[in-house]
């Protein structure tokens, strides 16, 4: 009997393009993984004089393929994942957002197999975070095709060792003012065309067709933040800044042109502290942009 694969010992890399080397950066994630394909098994499902179903009237049908990543935030993955999640290449430590998406390749080491998906793009970004915990990025990712490789094909990579940012790194500013919150969670929700088979059986494209960008952050309800509730229309711009204390000259900013808020009252859910959870959509502003991320460091 052989050893199962332990998932532990697993390994991911990213890529702008094959093959994968040296050259590949590793990405440190958070189990469970589940980046994997569902194929289908389609069949005639006619009249036939039985009720039983004939294995050789079957044929294999569409080939999807998604999952799910979670990232712990840190200067070397974000420098790596922020242009696949915005669309636009670092300019001076600063990611924009683009109209489309450019793709990039994936590798995961299961131990008894490892699997290349092709054609990746991120469908959602989650950072997010809550009390005393580290910042994460949770990834929503779909690709083309998935392809299988022998066990130890996995290339020699040295994992990161940066320090990641914590909550207690975040000051978010919102109406002009800085604010206390307890959870915290932007989310980058870009819209893709996953249907796009034609006459094949795996997707030859994933186009982004819209995104959407919201904020949810937690807050205790007191005097000090009676101004977020019923806001104007137009909303305000925010910012979020997380400032590494372990990791000298790391700053992620998140610039946020607008957020609109739709009012929701607070209320009395116990006999504790009364919360105020809030989530807007953080939209442009004339030709500012909903978003820019600024990951500056100083190495």
């Amino acid at each position: 009997m052989t050893t199962p694969s332990i998932g532990t010992l697993g390994q991911v890399a990213i890529d702008s393009a094959l093959p994968f080397d040296t050259s590949s950066i590793p990405l440190e994630i958070v189990l469970p993984e589940t980046l994997h394909e569902e194929a289908e098994i389609i069949e005639t499902n006619g009249m036939r004089g039985t009720v039983e179903h004939n294995k050789e009237r079957t044929r294999e049908g569409l080939k999807r393929v998604s999952g799910s990543i979670k990232v712990p935030c840190s200067r070397l993955a974000l420098d790596t994942l922020l242009p696949y999640i915005t669309g636009s290449a670092e300019s001076t430590n600063v990611f924009a957002l683009a109209d489309s998406l450019p793709e990039f390749v994936m590798m995961i080491d299961r131990g008894a197999k490892v699997y290349t998906y092709s054609g990746c793009r991120i469908a959602r970004a989650s950072f997010n975070g809550t009390q005393g915990q580290m910042l994460f990025l949770d990834l929503d990712i779909e690709a083309e095709t998935e392809t299988t490789g022998a066990a130890g094909s996995f290339p020699a990579l040295t994992m990161p060792t940066e320090k990641p940012y914590i909550m207690k790194d975040g000051v978010l500013t919102l109406q002009g003012d800085t604010r206390l919150f307890n959870s915290f969670n932007l989310t980058i929700q870009n819209q893709l065309n996953t249907e796009l088979f034609e006459n094949g059986l795996t997707r030859y494209d994933i186009p982004m067709v819209d995104r959407m960008i919201s904020l949810a952050t937690d807050h205790p309800w007191d005097t000090d933040n009676t101004d977020l509730v019923a806001q104007a229309l137009d909303g305000a711009a925010a910012t979020a800044v997380f400032t590494n204390d372990a990791a000298s000259g790391d700053v992620l900013t998140f610039a946020m042109a607008a957020v609109q808020y739709p009012n929701k009252t607070p209320t009395n859910q116990g006999r504790d502290v009364t919360r105020l959870p809030l989530e807007g959509m953080v939209r442009s502003s004339g030709t500012t942009k909903p978003l820019i991320i600024t990951n500056a460091h100083s190495a």
